[in-house]
């Protein structure tokens, strides 16, 4: 018992270390706050999805990322030698995990739970969210145990984590209602949190309710038994091998991506074309990330992924108009430009921007960065073509979303401001994470803020009355709402807002490359 309370208690530092209690502070304080501003209607609404989506998935990826970090300092090899096995840790970081997601959960509740009925929304919606938020973490733990790289961790859970999300989300919105939707262990987490919040129990009823309830508590027993033995046989063939001499040595599970990323290095080397050319470093590394698509597809991955997801939108937002003004009274179409802000306009440049800040992370922390002082290819050169992947894939991506959701307006010279500069979130991202983030873990928490400006700020520029949302123009993301029908600044000329919004995004931009560069030369 001991050892587990001395786990939990370097877990729990651990934690703290990195950011991770910091971004769920800050999470918990916005979406209260968010609740707060919204009409009471529209954010009971809204609260059990935003519960259920963002809440209680909270700690998923930074389950993943903990992993692939510790394989990278050789936590995992240096726990061998200690009483603690890999499956009581991974058992301790799910529980580790799960707390700050329920403490996330607990004042957004309060502010939104019917009257008289605090404290039994509290009781249904808070155990919701953390047996959702306990599947969700043991599955990404087992499934990142038996990847080697975080890119390819995501790859491996996302189509594990899309029924466990989709499935339950029908349920709520009354979309689909079939005996089957219980054979997903999440459905019964939300459906507490809906019956929390709301005060009506929706099916199944009696005995054939608890049953549910008991099938999902025994698959998040049997997930989290999973991931320990999964986490255990990749601890158990983790030895060290260090250099003679140097009291050091890293996991023999990093041989491959310490040995590709050396070889990556490695072809970024000026190479003959043809007689008296020499091909840039910056083309070598172009066509390298171009080969390597298959091997690593996730950037690819993400590149495609505007285009379901604009057909996702075109499909599900006319449903949920009328679902919503049906069933609950409230309508959503006065408040399409902000749903199109937050959906498409500022979430495309997240995802990719995220993807990216994610790769150059992993490139530091499997040394490639250190590598690339001897080659031709410099730390500028290198920082300059992930900065603009990351534009030319969202200004791809946004060409495409914005006509195939149906949710932006008519083509126009707004909107195409709006596009080119909302564009440029998707560079600030990855721009944040190198000047902020030393790790995969810190580059989490970086994407986590960045996702959760992309939704704030689209509805707060509509919610805030008067001028009271010209402070979030010193967020670049704002400036590309300015010219959306119906925002508060559709009135001032679009060239006005493109130069505003370009001079945002430079002063950003000069503080963080400013930042970047004083970690780097110390």
């Amino acid at each position: 018992m001991n050892r587990l309370v001395g786990t939990f208690a370097l877990e729990a530092k651990v934690v703290w270390r990195y950011g991770v209690v910091a971004i769920a502070a800050v999470l918990a304080v916005l979406w209260t706050g968010l609740l707060l501003a919204l009409p009471s209607q529209g954010a009971q609404v809204l609260v059990p999805y935003l519960l259920f989506l963002d809440t209680a998935g909270f700690g998923a990826l930074f389950a993943v990322a903990l992993l692939m970090f510790e394989r990278v300092e050789g936590t995992d090899a240096a726990r061998a030698v200690t009483p603690v096995s890999p499956g009581e840790a991974a058992l301790v970081r799910v529980g580790t995990l799960t707390l700050p997601v329920v403490a996330m959960a607990v004042p957004m509740v309060v502010v939104t739970a019917p009257a008289g009925r605090l404290w039994g929304a509290l009781g249904y919606a808070v155990t919701g969210v953390a047996l959702t938020s306990v599947l969700l973490v043991a599955v990404c733990l087992g499934l990142g145990a038996l990847t080697r790289t975080f890119q390819g961790a995501l790859l491996a859970a996302a189509p594990a984590i899309a029924p466990l999300v989709a499935v339950p989300v029908l349920h709520l919105s009354g979309a689909v209602q079939s005996p089957l939707l219980w054979a997903v262990p999440t459905t019964a987490g939300a459906e507490l949190i809906s019956r929390g919040l709301t005060g009506q129990a929706g099916l199944p009823e009696g005995p054939a309710w608890w049953a549910a309830v008991l099938y999902a508590v025994g698959c998040a027993v049997a997930l989290c038994w999973w991931a320990a033995r999964r986490t255990t046989v990749t601890g158990e063939g983790t030895v060290l091998r260090g250099g003679r001499g140097t009291g050091e040595g890293v996991p023999i599970a990093d041989r491959g991506p310490r040995r590709r990323f050396a070889r990556r290095s490695a072809r970024v080397r000026p190479r003959p074309v043809g007689p008296g050319r020499v091909l840039h470093p910056v083309v070598s590394l172009a066509r390298y990330e171009l080969a390597g698509a298959r091997r690593d597809p996730l950037l690819l991955a993400v590149a495609l992924a505007p285009l379901p997801l604009a057909l996702a939108l075109r499909w599900a937002c006319p449903a949920l108009v009328e679902y919503l003004r049906s069933t609950h009274g409230f309508d959503l179409a006065p408040h399409a430009p902000a749903v199109f802000g937050a959906l498409v306009l500022l979430h495309v440049p997240v995802m990719v921007g995220a993807v990216v800040a994610l790769r150059v992370t992993e490139d530091a922390d499997d040394r490639a960065l250190l590598v690339l002082r001897v080659t031709p290819l410099s730390l500028t050169a290198y920082f300059g073509f992930r900065v603009g992947t990351a534009l030319l894939l969202t200004l791809t991506g946004l060409a495409i979303a914005v006509p195939v959701s149906g949710l932006g307006p008519a083509m126009s010279s707004d909107l195409v401001v709006a596009v080119v500069l909302a564009a440029l979130f998707a560079p600030l991202v990855v721009l944040t994470a190198v000047a902020f983030a030393s790790n995969k873990v810190e580059a989490l928490v970086v994407v986590k803020g960045a996702a959760a400006v992309s939704v704030l700020v689209p509805v707060l520029v509509w919610v805030l009355p008067g001028l009271w949302w010209s402070p979030l123009l010193l967020l670049p993301p704002a400036w590309a709402l300015l010219t959306l029908p119906g925002s508060p600044g559709a009135a001032v000329p679009a060239a006005a807002v493109l130069l505003g919004g370009l001079v945002s995004a430079g002063a950003v931009a000069l503080v963080l490359v400013r930042r970047t560069r004083a970690r780097l030369l110390g």
